[in-house]
Formats: C-alpha cells, sequence, structure tokens
C-alpha cells in the first residue's frame, strides 16, 4: 500500500530557483560572512569587505602594502573600449603574486607583470590585465595578491563602468515579400563593442518598433496596395547608444490581386477553406480535388451538394451548390486548389482552380511584446537594473520605495544584497534572507505560495469585468534573466508574457531560471519535478493527482499546502490548477452551464496523470507531467464560440472510458503536432483517407452534407492508424470543419506548438455538453499560462 499523505513544513519564508539553461561555474574561494548592513555585495572573493562609500570608517579602498590598484581611480567613470574591456593596472610587491581580479562572476587570472613604473622603488612590480565588465554602471572590483600562502591582501574599489560606442550602423537593408497589403524589411547584423540590444524600426516616420539582437526582420501589414512606403532601422546597444545614420529604403506595393476563377469561390479561415462551386449534371458525377498538387478526395456529386437554404439537395441540380470544406491546414500559409469533375465514363468533363493564402493567427502574445521583453531584459541585466516590470502590469506592480529607475520599466533598488548573492544560483537552491526584491517577488506571488495562474484578464488592473464568484489574482510570474556575463535581471510580466520571453531566451543569448516564492510554513509543489529534495524531503509516496487533498472547490489563488515532499508532481498539479481556475472563470464570465462535480474532477486527474504518462513514454500508466507542455480543453464551441458542438463531443466519446479500446487509445491523449499531416502523407495516406477502399466501410461511409471528423487529429503523428487502432471517425455537420480547423490552428500558433512537439488533450464531458469555449494552456517551470484564451465576439 502507498503511504498516506503526510503535510511537511517549512521553516521560514523561502524562495526556489530552478535551472533552465545550465552554466559553466567559475571555481571561487569560499564566501565569507555577509556584512549585515550591506547593499550591493563585493564579488566573491571578497565577500565581508564592506564596499567603499558604504561605511564612513571604511578604508577597504586603500591601497597595501603587497599590492596597489592604481587604474581605475577610486569613484572614476570608466568606458569601455572597442572590444567592450577595460584595463585595470597597479604595482605588486616583488615576494607576491597576484591571484584574481573579479567584477561580479567575471575572474581573470591573466597578468601580464612588468618593471616598476617610475618613481617606484625596485621592490615592486608592475601588473596589467583587462577583463570585460558583467554590467554597466557602478561595479565593485576585487584585487587580491598572495604574499604568503593562504594570506591575501585585498583591495575592494568601486567605480563607475560606462559605453559610449555607439553600434555600427545597419547595413544591408532590403525589403521583400512584398504583396498589395505586406512587406518584409531584413538586414545584415550590426555589431558593437559591449553587445547590441535590437534594433529600432519606423515605417514612414511613424514610431519605432523594437526587435530583439536575434531578429533582423520585420514584417509591415495593413498597407494600402500601390503606394510608396520608406523603411528606417537602426541599432541599440545594451548601453542605449544608437547608431549613427538609419538604413532606410523604400518600396511600392503590389496591385490587388485578381479574382479568382469565377467558377469557384473560396471563403479562407484561419486553419482551412470552404470552396463553393456550381454543379453540372449534365457532366458531372463524380469530384476530384487536389491541394498543391497533391490528391486531397474523390467524391459523388451529391456527397456535398446543397440547395440554396443549406440543406441537402435531391436531386442536385445546377441550382444547387457544391460545399465542399479543406480541412486541417496551416494559418498563415498559401495553398493551390483544383478541381477536377469527372464524367461517368471516368474522363474530365472540367476543371477550375484558385489560390489562396489562410488567415495568420495572432500569437498569444504580440511578437512586438516578446520583442521589447526579451531585448529590454537585456538591456536592464547589462545597465545593473535589479528588476524590469513589462509593460503590461507596470500599473500593478508597486515599486519598492528607494528604487531608481534606469529606463522605463527598469529599476535598482536600493537593498538588493541577498538577491545578488545567490544570482544566478550554481545549482537548484533555495534561500531565506530579505531584500527589497525578496520582497517584491513576495508581493506579487500569490497569497497561498501556489503557481502563477493566468486569468482571462490580461492583469490584475484589467478594466474587464469579473464577477465576485471568482478572481484568480494577480497574474505575475517572476523570470531571472542573465546574460552570458553572469549578471542578471529579474523580469516580472503576465504568465503568458513571460513564458514567451523565456522561450524566446535563447536567441538573445540569455539564460533563465524560473521562480517559485514560497510564503511562511506553506508547503509548495516543486517546478521541473526535482527541486523537492533540497526542501527536507520525507519518503512519503503520493501515486499521482488522486492522492493530493485537494478538489475543485479549492481556491487555488489562496490554498496553501501543495505537498512540496512530493515536487515531482508540480507541474501536474499547475495543469490541474490551471483547468480548474479557467473553467471556474470563464463559467462567471460567460454564464455558462457548467458545473463540476466529484466524478469529473476524479475523472479529470486521472486523465491528467494517465496523459503525462502518455506524453513522456512512461512505463507505467501514471506518471507527473513534464515541464514546458502544452494542453489543449475542447469544447462544444471553439475558442472564438463558433459552433462545433458534434465535434466536441466526438472527442469526448473517442476517449469514453468504458469503450473497449479504451487502453489502446489512452496514447490518443499525447499526439505529436504534425505539420500540414506530414507523418500520415509520408506513410502513403491522402487527406480524405477515410474514404478510400482501405477504410471502406465506416462511420462515414455514405454521409452527406457532412464532414468526416477523426480523432486523433489529421495533424498529430496519430493520423489514421499511425499510433495502431485506427482512428475515431464521426460525420458531423459541414459548418463545424471550419471551426474546428480555426481552434487546432489557433492552438497550434498561440500556445507555440512546435512540429513533432507532443501535447496534451484533456477532453472534460460535462464542459463541451455545455456549449463552452476551448482553451489551451501551457504549463512553465513555476506556474501555467493561458495561451489560447476564449475570445467571445
Amino acid at each position: 500500500m502507498r503511504k498516506r499523505f503526510i503535510r511537511s513544513r517549512l521553516r521560514g519564508k523561502a524562495i526556489l530557483l530552478s535551472i533552465a539553461v545550465p552554466l559553466a561555474l567559475v571555481n571561487l574561494p569560499a564566501a565569507e560572512a555577509q556584512a549585515a548592513d550591506q547593499v550591493r555585495l563585493p564579488p566573491a572573493a571578497c565577500a565581508g569587505m564592506t564596499a567603499p562609500g558604504d561605511d564612513g570608517n571604511s578604508v577597504d579602498d586603500e591601497n597595501h602594502a603587497a599590492i596597489r590598484l592604481d587604474l581605475p581611480a577610486p569613484d572614476e567613470e570608466v568606458a569601455v573600449d572597442e572590444e567592450g574591456k577595460i584595463d585595470l593596472s597597479g604595482v605588486l610587491h616583488k615576494q607576491a603574486s597576484m591571484v584574481d581580479v573579479s567584477m561580479g562572476r567575471v575572474v581573470t587570472t591573466d597578468f601580464t607583470i612588468g618593471p616598476p613604473p617610475e618613481g617606484v622603488a625596485g621592490w615592486a612590480s608592475s601588473w596589467e590585465t583587462r577583463l570585460r565588465p558583467p554590467q554597466l554602471g557602478e561595479n565593485l572590483v576585487c584585487t587580491r595578491a598572495e604574499r604568503e600562502p593562504k594570506r591575501f591582501a585585498r583591495i575592494l574599489r568601486s567605480f563607475t563602468i560606462v559605453d559610449r560606442i555607439a553600434p555600427s550602423n545597419v547595413t544591408g537593408l532590403t525589403v521583400g515579400d512584398i504583396t498589395h497589403n505586406a512587406a518584409t524589411a531584413s538586414w545584415a547584423a550590426a555589431t558593437d563593442n559591449y553587445g547590441l540590444a535590437g534594433y529600432d524600426v519606423s515605417v514612414d516616420g511613424g514610431p519605432a518598433v523594437r526587435t530583439n539582437s536575434a531578429t533582423r526582420s520585420y514584417t509591415m501589414t495593413g498597407l494600402p496596395p500601390e503606394t510608396e512606403h520608406t523603411v528606417s532601422v537602426v541599432a541599440v546597444d545594451l548601453a542605449g547608444n544608437r547608431s549613427a545614420t538609419p538604413a532606410t529604403a523604400t518600396f511600392r506595393t503590389a496591385a490587388t490581386p485578381p479574382d479568382p476563377d469565377p467558377e469557384l469561390t473560396l471563403d479562407v479561415e484561419d486553419g482551412g477553406a470552404t470552396a463553393t462551386w456550381q454543379p453540372d449534371p449534365n457532366g458531372d458525377v463524380t469530384y476530384r480535388t487536389f491541394l498543391n498538387g497533391e490528391l486531397l478526395s474523390e467524391f459523388p456529386m451529391k456527397q456535398y451538394c446543397l440547395d440554396d437554404e443549406g440543406n441537402p439537395a435531391d436531386p442536385c441540380t445546377a441550382e444547387s451548390v457544391i460545399t465542399y470544406p479543406i480541412e486541417s491546414l496551416e494559418s498563415a500559409t498559401a495553398y493551390s486548389f483544383r478541381v477536377e469533375a469527372i464524367q461517368e465514363d471516368g474522363t474530365k468533363w472540367r476543371d477550375f482552380s484558385g489560390d489562396f493564402t489562410t488567415k495568420t493567427v495572432e500569437p498569444a502574445v504580440p511578437d512586438a511584446v516578446t520583442q521589447q521583453i526579451t531585448s529590454e531584459s537585456s538591456q536592464c541585466v547589462a545597465q545593473g537594473g535589479d528588476f524590469y516590470i513589462a509593460q503590461s502590469v507596470r500599473a500593478d506592480v508597486t515599486v519598492p520605495e528607494g528604487s531608481t529607475e534606469v529606463f522605463p520599466g527598469c529599476y535598482t533598488a536600493a537593498n538588493a544584497s541577498c538577491v545578488d548573492e545567490h544570482m544566478p544560483p550554481d545549482e537548484d537552491e533555495k534561500f531565506d534572507c530579505t531584500d527589497d526584491v525578496t520582497k517584491l517577488l513576495r508581493d506579487v506571488s500569490s497569497p497561498g505560495g501556489g503557481p502563477a495562474l493566468s486569468s482571462l484578464s490580461s492583469s490584475s488592473g484589467s478594466t474587464d469585468e469579473v464577477t465576485p464568484m471568482f478572481n484568480p489574482g494577480n497574474p505575475v510570474q517572476p523570470v531571472v534573466w542573465c546574460l552570458e556575463s553572469r549578471a542578471c535581471t529579474l523580469l516580472l510580466a503576465p504568465p503568458v508574457e513571460a513564458a514567451a520571453g523565456a522561450a524566446a531566451s535563447t536567441v538573445v543569448a540569455a539564460v533563465i531560471y524560473w521562480v517559485v516564492v514560497l510564503a511562511a510554513a506553506i508547503v509548495v509543489g516543486v517546478l521541473l519535478g526535482a527541486l523537492w529534495s533540497i526542501i527536507d524531503a520525507s519518503p512519503i509516496a503520493i501515486g499521482g493527482l488522486l492522492e493530493y487533498p485537494i478538489d475543485y472547490t479549492t481556491d487555488f489563488d489562496t490554498y496553501d499546502d501543495w505537498g512540496l515532499e512530493e515536487g515531482q508532481w508540480y507541474q501536474s498539479l499547475a495543469a490541474y490548477a490551471q483547468l480548474i481556475t479557467t473553467t471556474k472563470e470563464a463559467t462567471d464570465e460567460y454564464d455558462l452551464p457548467f458545473a463540476w462535480t466529484t466524478a469529473e474532477d476524479s475523472y479529470i486527474r486521472r486523465t491528467i496523470d494517465e496523459a503525462c504518462a502518455a506524453q513522456k513514454n512512461a512505463s507505467s500508466s501514471i506518471a507527473p507531467c513534464d515541464d514546458d507542455v502544452a494542453f489543449y480543453v475542447p469544447g462544444g464551441k471553439n475558442y472564438r464560440f463558433r459552433d462545433m458542438q458534434e465535434t466536441g463531443d466526438h472527442i469526448v466519446e473517442a476517449m469514453d472510458y468504458q469503450q473497449p479500446q479504451a487502453p489502446q487509445r489512452i496514447q490518443w491523449l499525447a499526439p505529436g503536432r504534425s505539420q500540414g499531416g506530414q507523418a500520415a502523407r509520408n506513410a502513403g495516406y491522402s487527406r480524405g483517407w477515410f474514404d478510400t477502399a482501405q477504410f471502406q466501410p465506416n462511420a462515414c461511409t455514405g454521409r452527406v452534407a457532412k464532414v468526416c471528423d477523426e480523432f486523433p487529429f489529421w495533424t498529430t503523428d496519430q493520423a489514421v492508424n499511425l499510433s495502431g487502432p485506427t482512428a475515431s471517425m464521426k460525420p458531423v455537420p459541414l459548418a463545424e470543419a471550419g471551426p474546428q480547423g480555426t481552434d487546432i490552428s489557433g492552438f497550434y500558433r498561440k500556445c507555440d506548438v512546435q512540429d513533432t512537439e507532443k501535447f496534451i488533450v484533456l477532453p472534460l464531458k460535462s464542459w463541451v455538453q455545455a456549449g463552452a469555449p476551448s482553451f489551451g494552456f501551457r504549463v512553465n517551470g513555476s506556474g501555467a499560462n493561458l495561451c489560447m484564451k476564449p475570445e467571445q465576439p
């Protein structure tokens, strides 16, 4: 038998950090005790020394008999050179040897030793070194020499580092992919001595839009046809310097494209299109459809023939309309579509075609916001900022008293000694010291110390009405953002923006660390499934979400016992909490006829356990979720509130635990995305596979004025029979093909599901039956973000 759940408690408050990307470590002597009143921490080698100027009695900056630091002088403003480095030099006693010079986590042991400088006796030598400062602004440099074994002479000096060298001008600016209403500018990389923050792009003299340092293209949309425009680009470095001369390019948009073949009408959506044409009973018997030259399907004329009221037409006449759904397409993608009308003798009677581009699905976080967050977070690090607040929550976050604004959103705190000591963490760890930044972390965290969860509202200060029945709390998620120099800042953003910034961190050579804030004496789930072992874990066994003392009545904003000793289930708990949170909030917001029951609650917890086991290919039937997994929750309406009731019902039926095939179908809870249905196409299947002789007869055989819905989806690696059992099929109304295609393409785009990436489908019967909207979320290192929110027109 499993041991029963037992609570454990932490002493005091703690902040947990988990490394998302490992860094090489610099070996330094163990730090000495930190001064109680210290505000800024010196490098580890000089730990315990008081920074000059912090204490009126400090003598730490004075030169020693064994070593002298001449340049830079105390409180001097030092500019980095063309290589982004500064020079340091001094005098060394002939019986001493240089050990190292360090600034933050940057250490050098490379010295040039020479004759004593003019005016210095022969007992000494000169020393010189160069290093790249970890950040601009105020810095502390620690210089060490060893005169006797293990006896160190140290100098701790404060000075300000600036960067006065602007980045190079942008070159190679071109404009391509010009259409009647859009164009894309691209350019070559600029260079900078210390590092680029990004590029500012403006169109026709309008406001600048920032891209990060790795993004060297910008798509301009909404332009009028046949008009001239000018785009300009300047480089911006981490110090805020801008290149001297903007690069400019002028272009002209194309003419409005001609109408398609008059015999064919194409109604285009995000994830599909509907083609309509008039039948010709004089020759049309069957139709063959092709997409990008590949056969889609072949079907009799009457299968998609409708009368003028949208009902099945019998007989199908020249006044009827063939309404054919083109399903499971990628958003923002160009396609060519062709129809061949086949006579009774099998020869082609006529054909017609048209080109179209599916509509663009806007990501959960606009690209401009992600670009700004990644660029300005790095810029805040480089300029010595302790925390950066994303623009969308600046009105909701109270800046600690005494903080200094470096630039809008970026601040230095009056006291950041606790965070300075632990940033970046050398390994998964916790700490319970206090400074202004840790107080800020606790201010923005959930009252119960649980994971950050997304709200339907964009921020806690949103003017959108939220009914008093359920308030999801303050949706701010902290992330530690570090550069290669190992200097760091704290990013505060809504969960979905924090996740988008974290996902893009690697392209700007940044390293992120998720943060979980624990309240006093509260047991909290742990991130990345491993950190629980450092929190005095007891050997208590939990066998999945069913054994946690939580249910659908739990208020996860204030819940205060997450079972930290079973931290490997943290991601599963975060997924469950986000599901409960979103369904409750949406029920209140949209007045849905939905209510949780004990049976549904047990079902969904078991489903999460089994889905996560399938997602991980675990040997057992129950396993905790991985970090960074997207979840799709289908509804009776799609996320834009368009009806897909029978489609949602089908997904629920396909995963019904009572059916004989249930054990084989568990894997269907965790499919992998297959862009464009490539996995099935590679296996030799066409999009209309269910109408081929190999799979006849089936549930869709003989359907009229209906589309064959399939689960798992065509755009997964489990389509058709790739997972073993043949996909479940059900005829559903033609009108549901578009909404479901929009739902799936929206989920892929908004929740950033990449090709081949596994995701989880959570079918909830009562949610679908209530006609509730679909939604999607992604679980990350310290919470969950609602990436596909319901969008009621």
